[in-house]
Order: C-alpha cells, then structure tokens, then sequence
C-alpha cells in the first residue's frame, strides 16, 4: 500500500471473503503447521484509482486472531491487525512467480482469462516468532504493476 501511495496512487482494499477453513498442504507448509489443521482465511481486492489490480488470500494459524480478523473491512490489513491488537507483522520471505488467470480470478480482476498474472507469496512475521503469523498469496495484473526492490 505505501509504495502505491509513494507513487501518486489511490489505492483501496475490500474484503471479498472471511472464514475459518482447513490448511491445504501449501497454506500448512508455508505456516509450519499440519495440513487439515484450521486457519483464518481472508480474501481481499486491490483497486488502484478504481481499477482492480490485484487479489490477495490470507491465511493465519492463531485462531485467536479470528474475533478480530472477522471485523476486518477495508483498508490495510496489517494497519487493522496492529491497531486492534498490537501485532506488528515483518515481511521475513517473498517469492515471486508468473502465471495465466483462471476464470474466477479473470472475472474479480476485470481482465480476459489466461491473461498473465503475477503470484506473489510472502510470509510475514511477529519479532521472535520462529513460525510466520501470515501466509499471503497475491495474484496481480502483471499489465498494471511494476515491482521495485532495493537492496
């Protein structure tokens, strides 16, 4: 969101979904913990100036944090958990992949199917925990996107 911002951009965020659901391998992998065990699912869009860039899935081990995540509605997420619990989660991973939209995915972003997507997984942190406390899978328009990194 900052970096949006950074750049004279308008950039909003709506949850689309909030549940409780079984880890998938990948989800209990990434968050270090069994697969079937429940975790905090959260989905939300990205609009930049109006324009839906990108879709993002959460996923959180703690189910304490669900009372909280539940009132969750728009905005930054990290900004709602912190301000509501304390948390401050640090970016400790991201990778980077490409792929083609499916249909679901074409029709939330506004784009044809198959159009190229960029898959962004990240792991975020709380200071001193050895498991991540978020997982996140975002899937953005790679037509509307430019990612910076500085070493």
């Amino acid at each position: 969101s900052q970096n949006l911002l950074d750049q004279g951009s308008h950039p909003t965020s709506e949850k689309l979904l909030s549940v409780l659901r079984p880890a998938s391998r990948h989800v209990a992998d990434a968050l270090g913990i069994q697969e079937g065990d429940n975790v905090v699912h959260l989905r939300t869009l990205r609009r930049v100036n109006g324009v839906a860039v990108c879709q993002i899935d959460h996923y959180f081990a703690d189910l304490t944090l669900w009372p909280v995540l539940q009132h969750f509605a728009s905005g930054s997420l990290h900004d709602f958990l912190q301000d509501a619990t304390g948390i401050a989660l640090k970016r400790t991973q991201t990778r980077i992949s490409a792929r083609r939209a499916q249909a679901k995915e074409s029709k939330v972003l506004e784009i044809p199917n198959m159009a190229p997507l960029l898959c962004v997984r990240t792991l975020n942190h709380r200071d001193g925990d050895v498991n991540a406390t978020e997982y996140s899978v975002s899937l953005t328009r790679a037509d509307m996107i430019e990612f910076t990194m500085e070493h």
